[in-house]
């Protein structure tokens, strides 16, 4: 759980081309966000990898964002860009309140049993359903999704890098 000033924090995911003219519409990570009518830059990422491109506008609808960026023009280049993340800096960001945190920086910490207090798994990614935000945690007999409610997950500590988390027995194993 390091602090780098430097890491990219996913903050959305282009869904779609807006209109004709190449801007995309963007799912926001964080619907409460209001960083998009500020962004000067953006690094799109996706499986063949990673590129900075300059945000020309940027700004909130009542579902998504819009973004048009530079070197992307009409409807076609912004079809190409679907499914791409979206991503900042770290230093970008608002420093996060007290408890608060950014999901991502729940990546890879240690999962503590409550009851117990020994390490039981670690957290291997961040699922967002509609209904609740899930922790996917690998354990030793397989990953499970955990919601990020007070019953399953009492505690987050980041700075240790650990979560702990209850009611284990009641968690089914994702097939």
């Amino acid at each position: 759980m390091t602090e780098d000033a430097d890491e990219l924090v996913p903050i959305g995911a282009v869904i779609k081309p807006h209109g004709l003219k190449g801007e995309v519409r963007v799912h926001p990570f964080n619907e409460a966000s209001t960083i998009w009518s500020s962004l000067a830059e953006v690094v799109l990422r996706g499986a063949e990898g990673q590129r900075r491109v300059r945000v020309l506008r940027g700004r909130r609808a009542v579902k998504h964002a819009i973004l048009a960026l530079e070197g992307v023009e009409g409807r076609l280049g912004a079809e190409a860009l679907r499914g791409l993340e979206v991503c900042v800096p770290r230093a970008t960001l608002p420093p996060p309140g007290d408890d608060e945190f950014y999901f991502v920086d729940l990546l890879g910490a240690a999962v503590l049993d409550a009851a117990g207090g020994e390490v039981v798994g670690e957290v291997v990614d961040i699922l967002e359903y509609p209904s609740a935000v899930c922790l996917a945690i690998r354990f030793k007999d397989g990953v499970r999704e955990v919601p990020l409610l007070p019953r399953w997950i009492p505690e987050v500590d980041v700075e240790a890098g650990q979560v702990r988390v209850a009611n284990i027995d009641e968690i089914p194993q994702v097939p």
